[in-house]
């Protein structure tokens, strides 16, 4: 029988399975493999830190997804793809042959400028190891954490400073000081200037330090292009993404930066028996943000042509939205928010997030979904 593995349990990959629930597939052995069930949900990461989630309401268990889908769940990681010969390696040396191939394993944290840092150092990639590490931080911190530096000046970036300033940098005393290092481009280089002005003022009512340089490692030090050096007790690197380095090696075709080059139709642009979605791809006829909404957004269209690419049916293309809604956790149950050329904030953008984000996770594990979200819709 000839065999589809989904490799990763990316959002994509979820939304796929959970649709292949009610219409399965036909005359084909479907395989996930993944490194562990939990699939990390990353835009409630910041609440969990908050203290307003607890970390079961923040993922998603694959096993049962994949077991309803008719999946064989396989927990490994992929080390090697060998795309000229249909074959992806696993962590212990075993190799899997597919017939159709897709990859939704998401991408890791760019440490370019932080490789050396010799001091205390968490990436917020991967999910799953994040979560270990900042539990065991707060386990053993006792009020040693007094400087908390975070790099990275996107969207996530500054949930996840609000986030720790909220409750005091990893469990230390309320004195605790964090800061914010966004790079030369400053806060949120890709969002609207109100939605900067909004975002500005509430980690400046959380004392949040907000430093428009760029860093670099110095041994345990950090030092910014104005000379300045800094000596954190806690660097958190949240400093966007970078392609995992065995996709550059695996013969399909990929980007300057390692990411799997694909079609308006999320298939190789080199092996058309290979598909990608989410943040381990780059599409070729345009530029895609690397977000999980699109991701989401996507994954029913990269369905639909699995199941067209196993009947040798026709693709269809996925048109990513022109606008997009984001909205961005702020510490307390406040959040700010922008949709095109608005931008808006206050306790309500929270309760939409929040409703957002449950229904999402709720979606798959089998909660009542009180938002009335269709997943993937």
């Amino acid at each position: 029988m000839k065999r589809l593995i989904l490799m990763g349990a990316g959002h994509a990959h979820l939304i796929a399975l959970k649709q292949w629930i009610t219409t399965p597939l036909d005359d084909v052995e479907l395989v996930l493999v993944t490194p562990s069930r939990w699939q990390y949900y990353s835009g409630m990461i910041p609440g969990w830190i908050a203290g307003h989630y607890t970390i079961d309401q923040c993922r998603v268990d694959a096993e049962p997804v994949a077991k309803a889908a008719g999946a064989k769940l396989v927990l490994s990681s992929v080390v090697e793809i060998l795309a000229d010969d249909k074959k992806i390696r696993l962590a212990d040396g075993d190799l899997l042959d597919y017939s159709w191939l897709s990859i939704d394993i998401g991408a890791r944290t760019n440490l370019e400028n932080l490789r050396g840092f010799t001091g205390s150092l968490l990436s917020i990639k991967p999910l799953g190891q994040f979560h270990q590490q900042w539990s065991r931080l707060n386990e053993a911190s006792d009020g040693r954490v007094q400087h908390l530096v975070v790099v990275g000046g996107g969207a996530a970036g500054a949930e996840l400073a609000m986030a720790m300033a909220h409750v005091g940098a990893g469990g230390a005393e309320a004195d605790a000081r964090v800061s914010l290092i966004t790079g030369n481009q400053g806060l949120l280089p890709d969002f609207s200037q109100r939605l900067r002005k909004l975002t500005r003022r509430k980690l400046a009512k959380l004392d949040v330090d907000i430093v428009e340089e760029r860093a670099e490692a110095a041994g345990r030090y950090l030092t910014l292009t104005n000379g300045t050096s800094l000596d954190p007790d806690l660097v958190m690197a949240v400093t966007g993404s970078e392609a995992f380095p065995f996709l550059a090696t695996s013969g399909l075709a990929v980007d300057a930066q390692g990411f799997v080059l694909v079609n308006e139709c999320h298939q190789s642009l080199s092996h058309p028996d290979v598909f990608a979605a989410g943040d381990a791809c780059s599409r070729l006829d345009q530029a895609v943000k690397r977000s999980g909404v699109h991701a989401v957004r996507a994954a029913p269209v990269l369905a639909d042509n699995l199941r067209a690419a196993i009947a040798s049916g026709k693709l269809r293309a996925f048109q990513p939205r022109t606008n997009t809604l984001y909205l961005i956790a702020c510490g307390d149950k406040v959040a700010v928010g922008s949709y095109g050329p608005f931008s808006f904030s206050g306790k309500w953008v929270w309760r939409l997030k929040d409703k957002i984000d449950r229904g999402f996770v709720d979606g798959f594990n089998g909660r009542s979904n009180d938002a009335g979200i269709r997943v993937g819709a």
